[in-house]
């Protein structure tokens, strides 16, 4: 090789060298951190017969304050107590009761935006602690809420469920309860439907609570059977209670007669 080109072939292969390591080594692409969802809202806790009823509303928003379009689903957390002995809020022994996955709605029911979840057959003097954390698809956690009630005696049921025609369709009645037990005052009824093989929903057929025993049903399937029940409402203590189930009715509804 020339001895003149020698230098200057050098200095080609260091520029060269320098160009490419100055431009940094490429690593695997990270992922930008996602906002994380909000905490419900509108948490309610609500006793009906031997159950606890669970609802709230789906959160819209992230905690930035950006909408909330990837949520995914919820982490139900249960904690058992006993009234008067135990601080539950000394402990954070919650246990994974429920998921509830959106697009796989198992054991929650969905009636707009409200979910609702039932904790079923349970212990009358015991208390009940949930905890509710919502998750996006990306299995980043949310904000919680919390709610705790102490299962109460459950007031009596309504009684003799009846229907018959009527011309907007069907008209639903029952017999209120003969005696409430003292400090209870009745606020109403809420009335239930499933088709048969099914179990009955949390959320009642109704929109809003029913001040008399009877209720008009129009929205149905004619031919097709359906079975009701309704349950007593009352007020105790400053919070609201359900019966257990009346006793349940099947009707194979037909228009026009």
């Amino acid at each position: 090789m020339n001895c003149r080109l020698r230098p200057f072939l050098l200095l080609l292969i260091f520029t060269a060298l320098a160009l490419l390591t100055g431009c940094g080594v490429k690593g695997p692409v990270t992922r930008l951190p996602q906002p994380r969802p909000a905490a419900p809202t509108d948490m309610t806790l609500h006793q009906s017969g031997d159950d606890l009823v669970l609802s709230w509303e789906l959160p819209r928003t992230n905690q930035d304050g950006s909408e909330l379009t990837d949520l995914a689903e919820f982490r139900v957390y249960r904690q058992q107590f006993e009234p008067g002995e135990d601080c539950p809020d000394c402990r954070n022994d919650f246990t994974l009761w429920r998921l509830v996955e959106l697009d796989y709605l198992r054991h929650a029911q969905l009636r707009g935006r409200r979910l609702y979840l039932t904790d079923r057959g349970l212990q009358a003097g015991q208390g009940y602690r949930y905890k509710v954390v919502p998750y996006n698809r990306w299995k980043a956690s949310g904000a919680s809420v919390e709610q705790r009630q102490v299962l109460a005696t459950p007031p009596p049921a309504p009684r003799a469920l009846q229907a018959r025609p009527s011309a907007d369709g069907l008209q639903l009645s029952w017999e209120a309860p003969a005696e409430l037990p003292e400090g209870m005052e009745l606020l109403g009824y809420q009335l239930y439907r499933r088709r048969p093989g099914q179990t009955f929903g949390p959320a009642p057929r109704n929109r809003e609570l029913l001040n008399q025993p009877r209720f008009e049903d129009s929205d149905f399937e004619a031919g097709r059977s359906y079975v009701y029940a309704v349950r007593t409402i009352v007020m105790q203590n400053g919070r609201v209670l359900e019966s257990a189930l009346s006793n349940t009715l099947v009707v194979t509804p037909r228009r026009g007669f």
